[in-house]
């Protein structure tokens, strides 16, 4: 530890979280991320569908109101149909979908079939 300590300071001696500790934190931590509840049940959170993968998102799902990168191997429809339904979820009902891509053109009836309104679709083009 030499070098970390300025000369003359003793380390101050941690204490060890419990669990209980940890719990209230992650409790805390996520009512700061999706409002008020617990995981699982925030309002901020779009669950996707998919009981063994909402289980593992924070929330329950994804976060509402917030960025989230989706990439695929390739540029396969497999990828852009996952985002969009992805979007869809995250807007839910009445709220906006933001798609930014470099290349492709979306299908708007193949977007639709996965319940992303194109209406409420904004899309921006990137270099």
């Amino acid at each position: 530890m030499r070098g970390i300590f300025p000369a003359g300071a003793a380390p101050v001696p941690i204490r060890a979280f419990r669990r209980p500790d940890l719990a209230a934190l992650r409790a805390r931590i996520a009512a700061i991320e999706y409002g008020a509840g617990a995981p699982g049940d925030a309002p901020g959170a779009a669950p996707l569908g998919a009981a063994e993968i909402d289980a593992a998102l924070p929330g329950g799902g994804l976060a509402r109101g917030a960025v989230h990168e989706i990439a695929g191997a390739d540029n396969s429809a497999a990828g852009a149909g996952f985002a969009a339904l992805a979007a869809a979820r995250a807007a839910g009902d009445g709220g906006l979908a933001l798609w930014c891509a470099r290349e492709g053109d979306l299908y708007a009836p193949g977007l639709a079939a996965f319940g992303l309104d194109t209406a409420r679709l904004i899309v921006a083009r990137a270099a």
